[in-house]
């Protein structure tokens, strides 16, 4: 599947984001991620990104330090920032991928995928249900995605107060738990 537009926003009455995406086929797939999925994903994708920026780079030696990697990543994050096109609206297609109803994310796993860019698996276990996608995110979907997430995240006014390891020496981060004011909205294309 083709991404070609991501929206992401706070729902102020069932207090999660909601993950919408647009694919090039004219499909649309919507995400539910509750308070401890996104704040638990946040620091996931910042060091996932300073990683594949520092791969995609060439920079990733074992001379190159974390703060000089993380200064790499925030620089090439403001550049792609500043070249996204954030003001075209969200397009709405009848075609939902996930259903009708939106993707409730309970586990999720996001590792590198190559050079090219993130990969992440969405789990969604509800009593007898289960359901499960896989993302790939390129290097600008990625940033942009990182940027309307920590921006929805902010409107929400939800602190950031789960900590994360990192799962394996691969870069892999992962999440295995229970179910468990007015948002702004973004939208990249």
């Amino acid at each position: 599947m083709n991404i070609h537009q991501i929206c992401v926003e706070h729902d102020p009455v069932e207090d999660r984001v909601l993950m919408r995406m647009n694919t090039h086929d004219k499909e649309l797939i919507e995400i539910w991620l509750t308070r401890r999925i996104a704040l638990q994903l946040m620091p996931a994708l910042e060091q996932l990104n300073t990683e594949l920026v520092a791969k995609q780079t060439g920079v990733s030696t074992p001379l190159m330090d974390q703060q000089s990697k993380k200064l790499m990543a925030d620089l090439v994050h403001q550049r792609t920032l500043d070249q996204s096109n954030f003001s075209t609206p969200f397009q709405l297609f009848e075609n939902l991928l996930t259903g009708p109803r939106p993707f409730l994310v309970t586990h999720l796993q996001a590792s590198l995928f190559e050079h090219a860019g993130l990969r992440i698996e969405l789990l969604e276990k509800i009593a007898s249900s289960e359901r499960q996608l896989e993302l790939t995110l390129d290097n600008e979907l990625l940033q942009g995605f990182q940027h309307l997430l920590s921006k929805s995240v902010q409107a929400a006014q939800w602190k950031h107060t789960v900590s994360l390891s990192l799962q394996d020496d691969a870069g892999s981060w992962g999440s295995d738990f229970a179910n468990g004011t007015l948002g702004q909205s973004g939208y990249l294309n």
